[in-house]
């Protein structure tokens, strides 16, 4: 126990200031010249332009941004049936977690959604059954003609129920 030591570089020693010109921390220990940023508590944000009218509230909003959108990844037909014949997907039952197996998908994905880039050649996709997210309609008559089984999860979205006036 007594012979126990971190790892080299796993300790740094912490830089003194304020001890002299010679230390190389000395005068104005780092800080600079005089001025806001010299002071104690005299840190502005990066969004501050020294009380210019801000970049932020010059530029005209644009659009809206839903606040409870789903983030759903594009994975198109090609691809899949590319993984398909490569052997990376042989289970019958094709969804989210055997496509995040695959590496088709990141592993952060929460949905996705079925598209219908194709090249050309003949997909390979008999006796698969897809559950999907989303799909594109292109994306469904051609997997459906491949000879897939689609299945669209609709999640139940939390609905609030406001309690009525008496």
């Amino acid at each position: 126990m007594n012979e126990l030591k971190p790892n080299a570089g796993a300790n740094k020693r912490r830089k003194i200031v304020g001890r002299g010109t010679s230390s190389g921390h000395g005068k104005t220990s780092g800080r600079g010249g005089k001025g806001q940023t010299a002071r104690n508590g005299g840190n502005i944000p990066a969004r501050f332009e020294g009380g210019q009218w801000p970049l932020y509230r010059r530029i005209p909003k644009r659009g809206f941004q839903n606040a409870f959108r789903k983030e759903l990844t594009p994975v198109n037909l090609v691809n899949l049936s590319r993984t398909i014949a490569n052997g990376k997907l042989a289970e019958a039952d094709i969804n989210l977690e055997t496509l995040k197996k695959a590496g088709l998908v990141p592993k952060t994905t929460v949905a996705w959604k079925l598209l219908a880039k194709s090249d050309g050649k003949q997909l390979s996709l008999a006796g698969k059954s897809i559950k999907v997210n989303a799909v594109s309609e292109a994306a469904k008559k051609m997997a459906e003609g491949a000879g897939a089984k689609i299945e669209v999860i609709v999640e139940k979205s939390k609905v609030l129920v406001k309690p009525a006036k008496k």
